[in-house]
């Protein structure tokens, strides 16, 4: 027996918000509500659970509808809420901001009560400026740590750097000053690669005064104290930013003596020598995706760093999703840090470590089984100028599958599990499935169900 019913509602729903309509706690309009409910500004659930509430003369769902900060009635997905005045606006009158390393809320665009503060693109909180690197410059600006000056004598910011005695002086402050760029004329890349490279050879340190560094190498590297290193000893080398040319960075190197002499210093343990990697117009993240594959490869290569507390290291999801400073790969805004890389002993070994990562951003992989694939392929020559012991390139090959499996959870197969292969067999499982009117699940191949 069909149901009937008056504007969408039976007897039975009509009678249900009388009822509510008739509760003397509430006093609604029961006509009122039934033709919001025929209008589709609400449904009886929604009412019947009070999910809801009345504008003017009539009933809306607050699933779909919100009151905005002037007490306009607005459609819910073309607002935002406003956490510090508890209220909804519409979207095209906000900001997101940044409020903490992570976190992120919106405000009114016109709203000047809450110190908000715009670099870039983005806007931060007042609160936030140091959770992004940046500090308010005296004037008022914002600017990022990596192109001013911290002066230790009045512990602030300037756009200049701090008058010192360069004659007794053999580094900067910690990052003291932006980075500098290298491009050459006759290269096309979309890449560019830096390096940060520690030493602790006092010698060498003292070898030159900083003033003299900075003329003899241009103006374009930093040799800059750092916390971690010893004190008396210990210098930082950081690099300009180059386009990625290995023949052009290194003939820069080995034709200056003393960054050759600077380079190839004695270190101790406590050294790394990182290196940044970025491509034009790519965030980090999308640069990260392009060679993702191979970090079980670096962790092999440089085992020794991976449980390391400055140099954590972690599976792909967690080195995207945790976002901490100290881990093997730091995954900044515009570029990626390798901080799971050693000392660097020298240029040679240098200019090796970047013929590796030319290989990386050649045969870009996403995926941690073709890089295992890739390594006794496209990676063999290279791996073997330094591995050349059959020996240590088994060891290393041991340790590559150790980290794949102990982070990504993958057990690799030797020249079993291809790229090649899997797409082939991809192809294969789907061609089976057209003929036999079959559908993929999850992986798995079920009947399809004709109804």
């Amino acid at each position: 027996m069909e149901t009937k019913t008056i504007k969408g509602l039976t007897y039975e729903q009509l009678r249900a918000v009388f009822g509510i309509c008739q509760d003397r706690h509430r006093s609604v309009d029961f006509k009122r509500v039934v033709n919001s409910i025929d209008e589709d500004l609400l449904n009886y659930d929604e009412f019947v659970s009070w999910d809801c509430f009345k504008h003017e003369d009539k009933w809306y769902s607050s699933e779909r509808y919100c009151l905005d900060i002037n007490n306009d009635l607005q459609d819910k997905d073309d607002c935002v809420y406003l956490d510090s005045r508890d209220e909804y606006a519409h979207i095209d009158g906000c900001i997101l901001v940044w409020t903490s390393r992570r976190g992120q809320e919106w405000f009114l665009q016109s709203d000047d009560d809450y110190n908000i503060y715009r670099y870039g693109r983005d806007y931060y909180h007042i609160d936030a400026l140091g959770d992004h690197d940046l500090v308010m410059m005296e004037g008022g600006d914002i600017e990022h740590t990596d192109n001013v000056y911290y002066w230790e004598c009045d512990g602030e910011y300037h756009y200049d750097p701090e008058p010192e005695d360069e004659s007794e002086s053999y580094v900067r402050e910690y990052h003291n000053g932006g980075y500098r760029t290298m491009e050459f004329n006759d290269v096309e890349t979309k890449y560019r690669i830096g390096f940060e490279i520690e030493k602790e050879d006092g010698g060498v340190k003292e070898s030159v005064s900083i003033g003299e560094f900075e003329d003899k190498t241009g103006y374009l590297w930093r040799k800059e104290r750092d916390g971690s290193l010893d004190d008396e000893d210990g210098y930082e080398l950081v690099s300009p930013t180059f386009d990625f040319s290995i023949d052009h960075i290194f003939e820069h190197i080995n034709n200056n003596p003393i960054l050759v002499k600077h380079i190839n210093a004695c270190y101790s343990t406590s050294c790394g020598g990182h290196i940044n990697l970025s491509k034009k117009g790519y965030s980090g993240r999308e640069m990260f995706s392009e060679v993702k594959g191979y970090t079980p490869l670096m962790y092999a290569l440089y085992h020794g760093r991976v449980n390391k507390n400055y140099s954590k290291g972690k599976s792909n999801s967690d080195l995207i999703n945790d976002d901490e400073k100290y881990q093997a790969i730091k995954i900044h805004d515009n570029r990626i840090e390798f901080r799971i890389i050693s000392a660097v002993p020298n240029v040679d070994v240098l200019r090796w470590r970047c013929e590796l990562i030319e290989m990386m951003i050649k045969y870009p992989c996403d995926d941690v089984r073709d890089a295992y694939y890739y390594f006794d392929t496209k990676f063999s020559k290279i791996i073997k100028k330094v591995y050349k012991d059959d020996n240590k390139y088994k060891l290393l090959k041991d340790r590559l599958r150790k980290y794949t499996l102990e982070f990504e959870k993958i057990e690799l197969k030797d020249k079993e599990d291809t790229p090649t292969k899997r797409k082939r067999e991809m192809a294969k499982l789907l061609k089976q499935t057209i003929k036999d009117k079959k559908y993929i699940d999850g992986g798995e191949i079920k009947e399809k169900v004709i109804m």
